[in-house]
């Protein structure tokens, strides 16, 4: 054989090499991207129509830890969502009008009919309190609702016999001016009389402090008015704000670090529905304690979700 019939033959087999190297390399990229389409169609399959409707969200930022906050545990929910769902996404059978929202200082589920929060849930611990001076000036419009959802400013309660009622109160995020502005957002905001407000709904919050500043507890709260099915609304204030005749408020009292898994039949709960009426500002929050039970039932959401369902049914009955 001639050197140059040697050499056509091993350009001809190199080529051939680097034909059939292609040929297997886009055969298995074809595969691999057939199996990543059928696993993701089987994880669609699998989470299509289980548990209750979710609320629509706003991404927001993830909550900052509490200067202090140990690492485990309160901020740890299934989905890494928020420190303040730690306990779960509160959830109803109609996710129509729940639209959730997640700020760093607490997350709340906005109601778009009724213009106000259907609930505001947040963590309470010695880490959120510092010096910072209370918020001077109007309330604040919410700038993270979306297109097409009414805002609520501050004179929408302008002259009408109502408190501009926190439900995280200003006191309780103090360590920056940015957490403590958030709290005059009106999303957290609910119209309350005032000897509701500066009654016993500020002598709960007092004792929330109380826990979480001065003994060093970690407390999830819920709270927000009773707009369930069938609920006697008072009225409605500016464009279109509901004013709602029942406030409720759940705290459940853990340790530092701890989370769901770490709820038992132990574990304090408090509860309470409150009338939003004149006439009840020298009273104690005590006289309007009630059951998880009752507020679920009067609110038609499910608290707690992510607590075990046994605990649940133990504490949810319950009245401390």
């Amino acid at each position: 054989m001639s050197r140059t019939a040697s050499r056509k033959r091993r350009k001809v087999g190199t080529w051939g090499a680097l034909f059939v190297a292609l040929v297997g390399g886009l055969g298995a990229l074809l595969h691999a991207c057939r199996a990543d389409r059928w696993l993701d169609e089987l994880a669609t399959q699998g989470s299509a129509g289980q548990g209750r409707p979710r609320p629509t969200a706003t991404a927001t930022a993830p909550a900052p830890r509490p200067k202090g906050r140990p690492a485990r545990g309160a901020g740890a929910t299934a989905g890494g969502e928020s420190v303040h769902l730690a306990l779960g996404v509160p959830a109803d059978d109609d996710a129509s009008d729940d639209h959730l929202m997640r700020k760093p200082q607490y997350a709340l589920s906005y109601n778009t009919k009724e213009n106000v929060a259907n609930w505001v849930s947040w963590q309470i611990e010695a880490g959120w309190f510092g010096d910072v001076q209370r918020h001077k000036g109007k309330f604040l419009t919410d700038p993270e609702l979306p297109a097409g959802f009414y805002r609520v400013t501050h004179d929408d309660y302008t002259n009408s016999g109502f408190d501009r009622g926190h439900m995280v109160r200003s006191e309780e995020r103090t360590r920056s001016v940015e957490d403590n502005r958030a709290t005059f957002l009106m999303t957290n905001i609910l119209p309350q009389y005032h000897d509701l407000n500066a009654g016993p709904w500020l002598r709960l919050e007092e004792r929330c402090e109380e826990l979480g500043r001065r003994q060093g507890k970690q407390l999830f709260v819920m709270a927000g008015g009773v707009l369930g099915r069938g609920e006697k609304r008072m009225r409605s204030i500016g464009k279109g704000v509901v004013v709602p005749s029942t406030y409720f408020k759940i705290v459940v009292v853990l340790e530092p670090g701890e989370g769901p898994e770490d709820v038992t039949a132990s574990t304090e709960v408090m509860a309470v529905l409150m009338p939003n009426k004149e006439g009840i500002q020298g009273e104690g929050w005590e006289k309007y304690r009630t059951t998880v039970d009752e507020i679920e039932r009067r609110t038609g959401y499910d608290f707690l979700t992510d607590v075990d369902e046994d605990v649940q049914a133990q504490i949810e009955a319950r009245k401390d």
